[in-house]
Order: structure tokens, then C-alpha cells, then sequence
């Protein structure tokens, strides 16, 4: 068979990646890992085949697929690929070897899977790698930020549209139809990837008015009614009158990498309290804008902008979060999936490094008016975050 149109996955990226791996399992003294999760699989292998992914200390790694390994073949540029069907078939293949010390990334394992894999390795010591692997990723190579800024490209078009859609006694699922229907005109992956467990999301919320601040158990600022109990995600059944705040945040996805953006429309003028408490989220946007340079930690800007701007404007109430939905952050790391290490948080304590791709939504939710404020993705750079998002970011009243 012909190799497929998308084996493009360049060999000197995942080279660069396997040896970044290798330099943290060798500071952690350990022989090796063993890589199952498919975002990381697909991350240090090109491709997203199931299998487990064997990474020694030092050495060539050792690709083990379960399905397929004929399309692994095709896609990845690694060269010793086995196939496999149980955890106890990879061990002659690692005959000779020392793996006393592995790494596994704990927090995407299963309960079950750990332990069947303690079984086929019952001398093997497994250490949880998951903040290492983490800290690998949150730092974005030119290749991958070359995706990241094209999905920021096709991300702005599809906001130049939604205006387009917009009519007054729709509901909030009919102007999400219309929105999911030009993402994938514009070339969207078609899903969301979530890092944590039971994490689901279907491409972003779409909140008229009062929806915006609706409870949800979603990790985000945003409220959402959504479509019912059993999905309670994107859109709801609410109609747009005159005069409805319109909140918008939605991702992107292309080849694998996502950004994610906020924008706030109004059918009317919206009402001043939501102009200036908008108007306070750009503010805010801007002041962590500003510091988004490599060496500044992440608690330092949440501190500063709680201390600088949120409690002397009086503005801690509804920001980020109204009631029950008030997060601890002003922003997440965003790559190949949407949350990613490091968050924005008044926790993280380690520095920022230059191309680590942030995205940023400072939000504040109004009694009986919704939710306002933006949401940017940007790249660290020393002379502060570049917004790969470049879309006005003012209320657009319609």
C-alpha cells in the first residue's frame, strides 16, 4: 500500500521529542517509560495507533501496536515497530534490558490497565511521569506553533461569519448548528480533546442572556444550559430577543492543535453595566498580555491582577465564574489538547518558557444579563504574548 497523503509528520520533530523525554526520565533515574495514552502516543510517535509506546533512558525507542500496525507503518517516522495484543508480548522484545524503574503517566492510566500491566512487569517499579510529560508538551516547537497559528488563521474566519448567522428568535442550538457547520467548511478536526477524566466537550458554548451563567459542571467560567440533562453541553433551547448578550467561546481544531476564543456579540445595545464590566476584561487581558514573558510564573500574574485591578475595582464578584461556576484561573495552556500545563493559576509556581502557546479569558457573568469578557490564544515571547487569535475583541452589537 502507498504511504497515506497525511504521513507528513516530519522525522526531526519527533527525534527532538523522544530526546527531550529521554533527558527527563535520565534526570529522574529512571531506565525508561512506557507511553499508552493516544495524545502522548500520537505526540512522540506522528500517529495515533493503539498501542504502547516503550522509551528507554537512552536508545531507540520501540513502538508496540495493537491496531494498525499497517497504518503505523505508514505514518510514523520511528523505525522499530512490533505487533502486539497483550502487555506480557512486549517483554522478549525487552530482553536484556534494564527496566527495574519505569515511568507511566498515572493520571491517564486506568485502575485496571495499571494493573494488568504490574502483572506482565511484576519486577518492574512504575513512577508517575505525567508533570514531566506535561511540562515536555506545554513548550511548543515551530512546528507545532505553525499549526497553532493556522488554526488561529481559520479561527478569526469562522468569527467573521457568525455575524451572518445571527437573527433574532432563534435559539441558541440553531446559531451553533450555523457555527459548527463553517468550522468544518474552514477545515475543524471535527471534536475537542480534554485532559482530564470524564472531561467532555463538543466545540465550545453558545449562551444567550441569562444561559451564560447558568450552572454546569463544566471546568470553565462560562455557564451553559446546553441541549438536555444527558447533554448538557454547546447549546440550549433559550431564543435570542433584542437586547441579549450573545457569549461565543468556541475552539479549533486543525492537525491536531487547537486554539480557543471568546467573543461577545449583541443583538442591540447592550445594557452599559456589560459594557463596562467587558471593558474591565480587556484591561485585564491586556495587564496578563504584558506578562506572558519567559521566567514570569503564573502565580505571580494571577496575584497581580486580583491585588493590581480586581479587588481595588471591586470586580471579584461574577469574575470568572458566576456563583457556583467561579474558577481558580485566568488561563490554561492549549495545544493538542485544550487544557494544558501550565494554567494561569495563584498554584503554579513554575516560569513561564518562551513558546509555551497560553490561551487567556478573563470573564465576568451579570445578573440577569450574562456572560461578558474575551478569551485570546497566544504564544510566550519576550516581548509578551502574541495573539494568534486576531479577531476584534470589543462587544460586536448587531
Amino acid at each position: 500500500m502507498e504511504k497515506s497523503d497525511l504521513s507528513t509528520f516530519p522525522e526531526e520533530e519527533i527525534r527532538h521529542r523522544i530526546a527531550s523525554l529521554q533527558k527527563r526520565l535520565e534526570e529522574a533515574d529512571l531506565h525508561g517509560c512506557l507511553i499508552l495514552e493516544k495524545v502522548n502516543l500520537f505526540y512522540y510517535t506522528g500517529t495515533m495507533q493503539n498501542g504502547t509506546l516503550y522509551v528507554p533512558s537512552c536508545g531507540e525507542p520501540i513502538f508496540f501496536i495493537r491496531r494498525s500496525l499497517e497504518r503505523g507503518k505508514q505514518e510514523t517516522p520511528l523505525k522499530m515497530l512490533r505487533k502486539y495484543k497483550r502487555f506480557k508480548d512486549i517483554l522478549p522484545d525487552l530482553a536484556g534490558r534494564d527496566i527495574s524503574r519505569l515511568g507511566i503517566d498515572e493520571s491517564t492510566t486506568p485502575v485496571r490497565l495499571l494493573s494488568m500491566l504490574k502483572d506482565a512487569f511484576p519486577t518492574t517499579e512504575f513512577e508517575d511521569i505525567s508533570m514531566r510529560l506535561g511540562k515536555i508538551r506545554a513548550v511548543k516547537s515551530a512546528y507545532e506553533i505553525a499549526q497553532i497559528r493556522e488554526a488561529g488563521k481559520r479561527h478569526a474566519m469562522l468569527y467573521e461569519r457568525i455575524p451572518g448567522f445571527i437573527r433574532e428568535g432563534m435559539t441558541e442550538w440553531e446559531l451553533g448548528s450555523r457555527i459548527v457547520a463553517a468550522m468544518f467548511d474552514l477545515g475543524f478536526m471535527g471534536f475537542m480533546r480534554l485532559s482530564g477524566f470524564n472531561s467532555e466537550l463538543f466545540c465550545g458554548n453558545i449562551c444567550f442572556g441569562e444561559s451564560g451563567t447558568a450552572p454546569c459542571a463544566f471546568e470553565g467560567p462560562g455557564g451553559l444550559v446546553g441541549q438536555s440533562a444527558a447533554f448538557p453541553l454547546f447549546a440550549g433551547s433559550r431564543t435570542l430577543h433584542r437586547g441579549d448578550i450573545i457569549f461565543i467561546d468556541t475552539g479549533f481544531g486543525y492537525n491536531g492543535y487547537y486554539t480557543d476564543t471568546t467573543r461577545i456579540f449583541s443583538l442591540g445595545a447592550p445594557r452599559p453595566e456589560a459594557m463596562d464590566a467587558h471593558q474591565i476584561c480587556l484591561i485585564i487581558q491586556e495587564e496578563i498580555r504584558r506578562m506572558l514573558r519567559p521566567g514570569v510564573r503564573p502565580s505571580e500574574i494571577y496575584k497581580a491582577i486580583y491585588n493590581e485591578i480586581v479587588y481595588p475595582k471591586d470586580f471579584a464578584q461574577g469574575f470568572m465564574g458566576f456563583g457556583g461556576n467561579q474558577v481558580s484561573f485566568l488561563g490554561h495552556g492549549i495545544g493538542l489538547v485544550v487544557d494544558e500545563f501550565p494554567a494561569i493559576s495563584q498554584k503554579i509556581e513554575y516560569p513561564l518558557q518562551e513558546n509555551m502557546v497560553i490561551a487567556v479569558e478573563p470573564k465576568k457573568g451579570l445578573p440577569n444579563i450574562g456572560m461578558v469578557g474575551i478569551e485570546n490564544t497566544y504564544v510566550v515571547t519576550n516581548e509578551g504574548g502574541e495573539k494568534l487569535t486576531r479577531i476584534p475583541d470589543h462587544i460586536a452589537v448587531l
